[in-house]
C-alpha cells in the first residue's frame, strides 16, 4: 500500500494527538483518587497506544516514499 505525502501527513499529525491524549492519561492516573477514573484513564491509555503504535508502523512502512 502506497500513501500519498499528505495521508503520511495526516498519520503522523494523528500519531501527535494519540501521544497528547496518552499523556493526559497518564497525568490522570497519577492525580486521581477514584478507582473508576482510574481505570476509565488506563483503558483510554492502552486505546490510544495501540492506535500510535499502528499510525508509527503506516508512517514507517510508507515514510520511505517521502525520502
Amino acid at each position: 500500500m502506497n500513501l500519498t505525502t499528505r495521508e503520511l501527513l495526516y498519520l503522523e499529525d494523528l500519531a501527535k494527538l494519540f501521544e497528547s491524549i496518552d499523556k493526559n492519561c497518564s497525568r490522570g492516573m497519577q492525580t486521581t483518587t477514584d478507582p473508576q477514573v482510574k481505570s476509565v484513564l488506563q483503558q483510554l491509555s492502552q486505546d490510544h497506544q495501540q492506535w500510535l503504535q499502528a499510525s508509527a508502523r503506516l508512517i514507517q512502512t510508507n515514510g520511505q516514499t517521502l525520502q
